[in-house]
């Protein structure tokens, strides 16, 4: 267990590009208000997202049900962020939210185990979190190690470029 979680760790950092993750940052910093979503066990990840940056800021909003989801992306502006967390990238409701959320011209970071799934298509930076989960390891801690660190990298790139907000 332990050696699975140090994989993901090194598989999450190994995929990480300092480029990609400046912009997510940017992206985040300069929204009116960022949507933590994902569903199953990728909304427990969006949910700690949420919960890391709200002790900074109140722009952060997590939102569980997947119908209330989509009537925020359906509202939601280009001025505004979708933060997604899907590791499969696949899921049939994860597909229309992201969908109306492009059609509003919404900005969308994904993190996800898998770069060129479905939800991809739709994002406009995919952040890849390492470990393969097997079929019998559906939501594993090793998984979510990955998930951890991502969200702990955006959220220092938060703090620096915006230091007033430092919890």
């Amino acid at each position: 267990l332990y050696a699975s979680n140090i994989v993901s760790l090194n598989e999450t950092l190994d995929h990480l590009e300092e480029k990609t993750l400046d912009k997510a940052v940017n992206l985040l910093s300069e929204a009116r208000q960022v949507y933590c979503f994902g569903q199953g066990g990728s909304m427990v990840m969006a949910m700690e997202a949420w919960a890391r940056f709200s002790t900074t800021t109140s722009n952060f909003i997590h939102i569980e049900d997947s119908h209330m989801q989509t009537m925020a992306a359906a509202l939601a502006s280009p001025q505004d962020v979708i933060f997604f967390f899907s590791y499969s990238g696949s899921t049939k409701d994860m597909e229309e939210v992201l969908q109306l959320a492009k059609q509003r011209k919404t900005p969308i970071i994904l993190v996800t185990h898998f770069p060129k799934s479905r939800a991809a298509e739709f994002a406009d930076i995919v952040l890849q979190c390492g470990y393969n989960e097997s079929p019998l390891q559906s939501g594993s801690i090793a998984a979510k190690v990955g998930q951890l660190f991502l969200i702990e990298c955006l959220f220092y790139g938060y703090c620096r470029k915006n230091p007033e907000v430092r919890a």
